[in-house]
């Protein structure tokens, strides 16, 4: 999978960064945790401080663009993030294992 930076910009007040990616494949659209990883690769950043918040495939071609928010630290990224339900029981069963 080949990333491809088109645009970054600094939200100092939410201490993130927005950024646009595009990414090439070569079967079908990958995944959310799939294109997380490529990312966080790319950028040399810890995955749990990216989120993706869309991933648009352009319509014939196998690339797609990607908007990420990126995190200076986990504690910034529980402060502005809102959990739905789901990410919440996701949790809790990972505490039940342990």
């Amino acid at each position: 999978m080949k990333v491809t930076q088109l645009k970054e910009e600094q939200s100092r007040l939410l201490n993130r960064k927005d950024a646009i990616y595009e990414i090439e494949f070569d079967k079908s659209t990958p995944s959310n945790e799939q294109v997380k990883k490529a990312i966080a690769d790319f950028k040399k950043v810890d995955e749990n401080l990216l989120v993706i918040t869309r991933v648009r495939q352009i319509f014939g071609i196998k690339k797609a663009k990607v908007v990420v928010k990126l995190y200076n630290s986990q504690e910034d990224l529980k402060k502005v993030e809102v959990r739905n339900k789901k990410q919440k029981k996701k949790e809790e069963k990972k505490e039940e294992k342990k």
